[in-house]
């Protein structure tokens, strides 16, 4: 007797694949409570330096601003983006490499599973334990600790929705990172260049409208800007404010983007099926 509807049953294996990927993190959960504190360094580091930058500049006030931003939306800003970061990022591209150096990549091929949807599975599976036991401790910490402020505005219907793009965006570019792998066999330093492009381009490390108009212009139109910049822009309010692009101009740019990627990664996905070389075995 059927006890699934069809569309279910499809689904059935990848929700597995994400439940499977969830309880194998469970047992390096120790890393994960270790990386709150490097985080934790990372937001202080930073804090300390644009609070030095205000000071330098005599923006001394509270309410005194730096490319329309205050030192304390400036920090929930940082704090934010790192927090989501811990939720969102995920190692698609290298364990694809991995796999593809040791050979177990043809075993994900003869899977009567789509190859993109079982890491799409696993990616998922990976962002719902970080946010259980990544974001959401790190929030306990971060939040009082540099006072952080609640979403301003509309941002607290706009930034989880702007979330969830940017784990997609974020898992379509580590899928043509890894397929990479089929062409260049070994792209340690493919996903190093992607990483540090990611913490730069994604407005992680400086909000993108501090760059300049000329780069401002051309990095908040690229998929990285979705990853981080957005949505953190979201939770402090200033979307469509101060000439900043609106709720729907960003929907439409994250739509045309994730068209591409997907695009992209088909094309690219049956290329390299076509000539794959496997390592190892």
């Amino acid at each position: 007797m059927r006890t699934l509807c069809p569309s279910m049953e499809r689904l059935s294996p990848y929700i597995w694949l994400m439940r499977l990927t969830f309880l194998k993190l469970m047992v390096y959960r120790m890393r994960y409570i270790t990386g709150i504190a490097t985080y934790a360094i990372f937001v202080g580091g930073q804090y300390a330096i644009w609070k030095a930058v205000f000071s330098a500049k005599g923006l001394t006030h509270p309410a005194d601003r730096l490319d329309g931003l205050t030192l304390h939306e400036l920090t929930t800003y940082i704090a934010i983006g790192y927090i989501a970061r811990s939720a969102y990022f995920t190692n698609t591209d290298s364990e694809i490499a991995a796999r593809f150096q040791s050979g177990d990549v043809v075993l994900d091929l003869l899977k009567p599973l789509s190859f993109h949807g079982q890491w799409y599975a696993q990616a998922a599976g990976e962002t719902l334990f970080r946010l259980l036991f990544f974001a959401a401790p790190m929030s306990l910490i971060l939040v009082p600790l540099f006072g952080v402020q609640a979403p301003e505005g509309a941002g607290w219907w706009q930034f989880p929705l702007l979330f969830v793009l940017a784990f997609l965006v974020n898992s379509e570019l580590n899928l043509l990172a890894g397929t990479a792998s089929f062409y260049l066999e070994d792209i340690t330093g493919l996903m190093s260049l992607k990483r540090n492009l990611m913490m730069l381009l994604s407005g992680l490390m400086v909000p993108l409208h501090f760059l300049g108009p000329v780069l401002a212009s051309l990095t908040s139109l690229l998929p990285f800007a979705l990853v981080s910049y957005y949505p953190t822009m979201a939770y402090v309010g200033k979307l469509g404010v101060d000439g900043h692009p609106g709720f729907p101009e960003v929907l439409l740019l994250g739509g045309t983007w994730m068209a591409l990627l997907r695009l992209a990664n088909i094309v690219l996905y049956h290329h390299a099926t076509r000539r794959l070389e496997v390592q190892g075995g």
